[in-house]
């Protein structure tokens, strides 16, 4: 399909965006069909890494025990996105792209409002209607004077405010041209290299290190909707913006009177919109591209025997573990603090036992019984550990 040609004079602008919006179409299309072609380089690689990975899930089945019901249907459904992508010309063509390269436009027409141009019926006529209007303003001047009726033989008496008329209307006009056409060219024709590599980058869905520049190419379809359908609106608001200042000036230029003021009202007002659209695209450049929320693991905690826990918040390496021992422990801990206390209490300061009589003295020697070196913990220190024998099973093994 041949696209318009590009000419100069009245129609420059809406010939170079109709171009610009033919060879993305043209790009995406035919770019796609030739790599998903059988026998192309993509149509290799893509059967290449799809046999790979029916291998590999094969001998996971086979040989592995971890695998369950959740990775066999992952499996199958990583397998059907990749062969829609890479070999299904109408279902990419309603998925994709329809969606990234007409979306936009439907998107950006249905929230506009009566203020508003609509973006769907001659919206770039109205920006070459602008460009237009430039150009006739630069061919009538501003007149030099400004709220007065223009002298005959005194055009000269009164220069620019702030630029000289011919600079201000030539940046201008330069700046609307390059800024309209430049941001509209940079995600169309991005958005029909995407679409067209869709072959190749389909494939590198199906494995774990390979998944990241499939996120990065999806992540780049993502982008180019969102500049596409942020740069209509922002034009449609420059349009709003434009139209009536242009006729206002043309229509006091007709009349007679001096607008010295335009060259640099206009330079300001398109330069403003060059640095909002480069703005814009970097905003959703940053929205397009943000990671997503980082994963907390959950807190494990240690088992009966109290060691310590091998989790840790957020998956971190430099973290500590904690540590939480079960009820039993700390009771029994507890217990043997009190005994402990108790015990430095009865000893004097050097170390020797008070000497006391009655139940004291005894509750001391236990005491320091208990505080031996085989303290045992709470309720494993009268465990029996022999064999229990009575009188009667004495005198039957002596056979009396």
């Amino acid at each position: 399909m041949a696209c318009q040609r590009v000419t100069t004079g009245q129609q420059f602008l809406a010939e170079t965006l109709g171009h610009l919006d033919c060879q993305a179409q043209s790009l995406g299309s035919f770019g796609f069909t030739a790599l998903a072609e059988p026998g192309s380089p993509a149509s290799f690689v893509l059967t290449a890494l799809l046999t790979l990975f029916i291998a590999i899930f094969a001998l996971r089945l086979l040989f592995a025990g971890d695998v369950g019901r959740g990775d066999i249907v992952g499996g199958v459904l990583k397998i059907g996105i990749a062969a829609t992508l890479a070999l299904s010309w109408p279902a990419f063509r309603t998925l994709a792209y329809d969606t990234v390269l007409k979306g936009p436009a439907e998107i950006a027409g249905a929230m506009t409002n009566p203020n508003l141009p609509d973006m769907r019926t001659g919206f770039v006529q109205r920006l070459q209607i602008i460009d237009t209007g430039i150009t006739a303003l630069t061919t009538m001047g501003t007149g030099r004077r400004s709220g007065s009726l223009e002298l005959e033989g005194r055009e000269d008496a009164f220069r620019a405010i702030a630029l000289q008329d011919e600079s201000g209307w030539g940046y201008a006009r330069t700046l609307y041209l390059g800024s309209t056409i430049g941001s509209l060219a940079i995600l169309r024709v991005t958005g029909g290299l995407l679409l067209a590599a869709a072959p190749l980058f389909a494939g590198l869905l199906l494995f774990g290190f390979s998944r990241g520049l499939f996120a990065g190419w999806l992540r780049g379809l993502v982008l180019v909707a969102l500049g596409s359908l942020g740069i209509t609106l922002l034009l449609a608001v420059q349009v709003a913006v434009l139209e009536p200042w242009l006729a206002d000036a043309i229509n006091r230029r007709n009349l007679g009177y001096a607008a010295p003021n335009a060259p640099t009202e206009l330079l300001a007002m398109t330069l403003g919109f060059a640095l909002a659209a480069a703005g814009m695209l970097f905003l959703l450049a940053k929205v397009a591209f943000q990671n997503g929320w980082p994963a907390i693991a959950p807190l494990r905690i240690a088992g009966r025997e109290g060691q310590a826990s091998s989790g840790q918040w957020g998956g971190g390496t430099g973290a500590a573990p904690i540590t939480v021992q079960p009820r039993a422990a700390q009771v029994s801990e507890g217990v043997t603090a009190a005994i402990r206390r108790e015990n430095l209490q009865i000893e004097g300061p050097s170390g020797s036992s008070r000497r006391s009589d009655g139940p004291r003295d005894n509750t001391a020697r236990a005491s320091s019984q208990v505080s031996g070196s085989n303290f045992q913990p709470l309720g494993s220190s009268h465990r029996r550990d022999m064999r229990r024998t009575t009188s009667s099973q004495t005198r039957r093994d002596k056979g009396t």
